[in-house]
């Protein structure tokens, strides 16, 4: 497919638009058809569960501000295309370098011969940050380099160039995976005809050389990640998933007995290996200085006593050292005696070469845009592989390599038969099925409150709003007395004090559905930012429904929502928990987010009864009685009443159905009774005591069951979190000097 030989072992002239022959050419360059992929993949790239981590996320259920800004990312439709035998020539390349730098790294914290020698000068080294002091003449790591990766350009006579090294925390491999992942899917028929080399088997390789880097026998491993305020989550939680290992932030570890250990609802668990994808100045605060709280006190004092392994070792960021980049060619050379197949580009002395131009869709039509090439490279303790693919990014007009500003991405094809597939043995087989880290499982917890809250608002909107549209006179009926309900059970539900508008009648109503439609966005925000921590317990589908949550709710705070866009939205809620009870394997994790959702239910329901359901009554008047049909619609009640009573709605028998009746799924009684056996299931016996309290409570009458109940449901709710998610105290008394 391709007329690049072979010239001194490099390739004399790559040009990409040889790499495709006559029929490949005409389907990846088919223009109408390029727009219709680039639909689909931005489509799938949102159906694949990142794209609701690109919209503003504003606060966590806890308070915390989620400081993600909107990052998205667009993946061209024209692949990146290099035949077999240049790609075999580039991995070459990459595996040569990987080994060298893995010496240089050795030499930096041990020997420093190139230092002394002067190869590398010593001021420059010990200026910058990214050289640790404690790691000279420390234990040396088993490997300094477990992953590896750089960034290539081409220039347009051919000559392929490096960038940059990546050997800190490299990213843009789970962006490599996901990428081709929908691209396969969106040119299913090109991809499989072309024989484009697979991705498929690089995660179980890329896991076995993270197993091999610990001494233990089958070691677990935890993938480290700043979290969503980083500005790669995405790519770390797609890869965690890939890897199947935990993804993790600094509050899910903590070090005890020079040990590294993950907090689990379990206990404490041991971790032996972390696959860093957090930066090596923020992983211990105690020795790096890092600022914030992402890291993890004493973890390098771990690793120093081998209570655990980490991927990269600490230190090996220092070849990422910008000053110090021109000297890594040098110190190759006095320390191995030859020189690395790969020049380094210099955009001083090769900007008047300029870069190789390669075909992209644009916003009008086909372009052309110069592109960076991210290679990716793993060893297992024996061996060094590389990704056969990889991850372009498209640099705009004036782009520095180094950091391209535009956000566009391209999948890397490599084409040709001579690849031979990469074999990974199996590792033992280990059940985590129990491992829930407490973090996620609080996120689970939190999620779940926020979905069950903002879907009885949005309900609640859509009834009265309907409500109203239908009977206009309603609102002004009898001084207004209904819609002063109204703003009584909106202002209840969204835990708003209840006080008076200056607004007069509907006015008054109108504004408080508003303030309700702000309070669903906010609680759909909660929800959002909670379920980007624990990708790896949500199905792909579940991805899709939190994706249109996250349009649903940018409509509601820009007040476009009408009754029809809340059933909608009704719609979505109801996807996301039918996929949970579906789709999420009924364990501790299925446990305590269910818990949450039976805990706001109930907890909406007392909200609503006190306005809804107590004082005086008639179910003759007309306010009184589409109040009780307000109360049974927005607890999706009211068919189940007219199917048994066949009757006028009655207050008593609504009260019975939404509070005491637990075969009605909505009911008080049966978010207890769930309650009841959630406690039961864990073994946790003052969760099933409350329960039981709740649940005696249910034939009294209505004045005392409410606080009851009431009161049992905050004190569950305390425990939970006292129970499973509060780190536990040893106070000690400080006693002062007289």
């Amino acid at each position: 497919m391709s007329d690049a030989p072979m010239s001194d072992g490099r390739p004399a002239r790559f040009d990409e638009s040889l790499m495709w022959d006559a029929g490949l050419r005409v389907q990846l360059l088919d223009e109408p058809r390029l727009f219709e992929w680039q639909h689909h993949l931005d489509r799938l790239l949102v159906a694949e569960g990142a794209g609701h981590l690109v919209h503003d996320l504003p606060v966590r259920a806890d308070g915390r501000g989620a400081g993600l800004a909107s990052r998205p990312w667009r993946l061209d439709p024209i692949p990146f295309v290099i035949d077999a035998p240049t790609f075999q020539w580039l991995a070459a390349a990459v595996v040569e370098r990987m080994s060298a730098l893995e010496i240089v790294l050795a030499d930096l914290y041990g020997p420093r011969r190139l230092v002394r020698d002067g190869v590398v000068p010593s001021d420059v080294l010990h200026s910058t940050h990214r050289y640790r002091l404690a790691m000279v003449d420390a234990p040396s790591p088993e490997r300094w380099l477990t992953t590896y990766a750089v960034d290539l350009v081409r220039t347009r006579d051919g000559v392929w160039k490096v960038v940059q090294d990546l050997t800190d925390a490299p990213p843009g491999l789970g962006y490599a995976l996901l990428d081709r992942s929908v691209m396969a899917r969106v040119a299913a028929d090109v991809h499989a005809r072309s024989g484009v080399a697979s991705l498929a088997r690089y995660p179980g390789l890329l896991r076995r050389a993270l197993a091999s880097a610990s001494p233990a026998e089958s070691p677990r491993t935890v993938l480290f990640t700043g979290g969503i305020d980083h500005p790669s989550y995405i790519d770390h939680s797609y890869l965690a998933v890939q890897l199947g290992v935990t993804l993790v932030e600094g509050a899910d570890l903590v070090v005890r007995q020079r040990r590294l250990w993950l907090r689990t609802l379990d206990g404490l668990e041991p971790v032996d290996v972390v696959y860093r994808r957090l930066e090596d100045p923020g992983i211990d605060p105690l020795e790096v200085g890092s600022m914030g709280t992402v890291g993890v006190p004493g973890l390098l004092l771990a690793v120093r006593a081998r209570g655990v392994t980490l991927a990269n070792a600490h230190g090996a960021g220092v070849l990422e050292e910008p000053t110090l980049a021109a000297s890594w060619g040098d110190a190759v050379r006095h320390l191995n005696g030859g020189p690395l197949r790969l020049d380094r580009y210099d955009p001083a002395t090769d900007v008047g070469d300029g870069l190789a131009m390669t075909p992209m869709l644009g916003d009008t039509g086909m372009s052309t845009g110069e592109v960076v090439v991210r290679l990716f490279a793993t060893h297992d303790g024996e061996r060094t592989s590389v990704l056969p693919g990889g991850s372009g990014r498209v640099l705009a007009p004036g782009d520095d390599p180094r950091v391209p500003t535009a956000c566009a991405a391209k999948d890397v094809w490599v084409i040709g038969s001579t690849l031979a597939p990469l074999v990974v043995p199996p590792l033992p087989q280990v059940d985590f099925g129990r491992s829930v880290p407490t973090r996620a499982a609080a996120a689970l917890y939190w999620m779940n409150r926020a979905a069950e809250r903002a879907e009885s608002i949005a309900r609640s909107v859509r009834v009265i709003s309907s409500r109203i549209e239908q009977d206009p006179g309603l609102g002004s009926l009898d001084g207004g007395r209904w819609s002063d309900r109204m703003q009584w059970v909106v202002r209840s539900l969204r835990r708003a004090p209840d006080e008076a508008s200056d607004l007069p009648g509907l006015d008054a109503l109108y504004d408080e559905l508003s303030r309700a439609a702000d309070a669903v966005a906010d609680q759909i925000g909660v929800l959002l930012t909670e379920a980007t921590t624990v990708r790896e317990f949500l199905s792909v589908t579940t991805g899709r429904v939190l994706e249109q949550l996250a349009r649903r709710r940018a409509d509601l705070r820009r007040h476009v929502v009408v009754v029809d866009d809340l059933d909608a939205l009704l719609t979505d809620f109801a996807a996301l928990v039918g996929l949970w009870n579906e789709s999420v394997v009924r364990g501790p994790a299925w446990r305590l987010g269910d818990m949450g959702r039976r805990l706001e239910r109930a907890q909406i329901l007392l909200d609503m009864a006190v306005p809804g359901l107590t004082g005086a009554v008639d179910d003759r008047d007309p306010v009184d009685a589409s109040s009780t049909e307000v109360m049974l619609a927005a607890n999706e009640s009211l068919v189940a009443y007219r199917r048994r009573y066949r009757s006028d709605v009655e207050r008593e028998a609504a009260t019975t159905l939404l509070l005491r009746d637990a075969s009605n799924p909505r009911s008080l009684a049966a978010c207890v009774e769930s309650l009841a056996a959630h406690a039961a299931d864990a073994g946790w016996e003052a969760g099933v005591v409350l329960a039981d309290t709740a649940r005696d409570a249910m034939v009294l009458d209505l004045d005392e069951l409410l606080p009851t109940v009431q009161a049992a449901v905050d004190e569950y709710g305390r425990a939970v979190v006292a129970r499973w998610f509060a780190a536990p105290v040893s106070p000690m008394v400080v006693v002062g000097r007289s």
